[in-house]
């Protein structure tokens, strides 16, 4: 007989994240995924505090550095999208311009 295949603590996390999210049914290489990027994210966020904590002259990084990194790295990486009244509005202005006829050919 085999051993039985156990599922490292990190993986686990992830599985129950996406139930507690409602998502059932997924590809077994999701959890994987979720992994690499959440352990590449969570590097990126630890060099930058360290950057700032040693720019800081500071002898080790504790909790501003960190939150700092990761307020910089949300200005950079994840954007919300315009209200959506803007977006009707440009819609609407773009829409008066008529499209250009189409040439015979």
């Amino acid at each position: 007989m085999s051993a039985p295949k156990t599922i490292p603590k990190d993986a686990q996390v992830m599985i129950q994240i996406l139930k507690d999210m409602g998502v059932t049914e997924y590809e077994p290489r999701v959890i994987n995924q979720m992994l690499e990027f959440t352990y590449r994210y969570v590097t990126t966020i630890i060099e930058d505090a360290k950057i700032y904590a040693t720019h800081a002259k500071k002898s080790s990084v504790d909790t501003d550095d960190i939150k700092l990194a990761i307020q910089c790295r949300m200005d950079q990486s994840f954007t919300s999208p315009p209200p959506r009244d803007f977006l009707l509005e440009v819609a609407r202005q773009k829409n008066q311009t008529p499209l250009p006829l189409i040439k015979p050919y």
